[in-house]
């Protein structure tokens, strides 16, 4: 009974041992997957930013675009620009002015009709 009882332990001691080996190994590979997992996190990260960058930049453009084409209807309604190329869009500025001015005038109207 009592060479069955070593026995059982010294299994039991082999079973642990191999255990704590395995143990190891499995935390040193969740080590690696963690480094690997906060690497592609930065990167993830770092690729975010420079797409906001890269969005931001747009927005900038963008607004200069407005503002290149609010100054050129200036010069133009002033008589101090003369593009051929851009008349048509020109014309289209004028047109929207005068159709808001319509509207304005329509809208006074009717705001005068519910004061009658």
């Amino acid at each position: 009974m009592a060479a069955k009882k070593e026995k059982a332990q010294k299994d039991l001691s082999k079973l642990l041992d191999q255990a704590k080996v395995r143990f190891k190994n499995f935390g040193k590979e969740l080590s690696i997957l963690a480094k690997k997992s906060e690497k592609e996190i930065v990167k993830a990260s770092k690729k975010g930013k420079i797409q906001l960058d890269i969005v931001g930049l747009n927005m900038q453009k963008e607004k200069l675009y407005y503002d290149i084409g609010k100054k050129v209807v200036s010069l133009n309604a002033r008589k101090k620009l003369e593009i051929l190329e851009l008349d048509p869009y020109l014309k289209k500025v004028r047109k929207i002015e005068s159709d808001a001015r319509g509207r304005k005038k329509d809208l006074s109207s009717v705001r005068k009709e519910k004061n009658k």
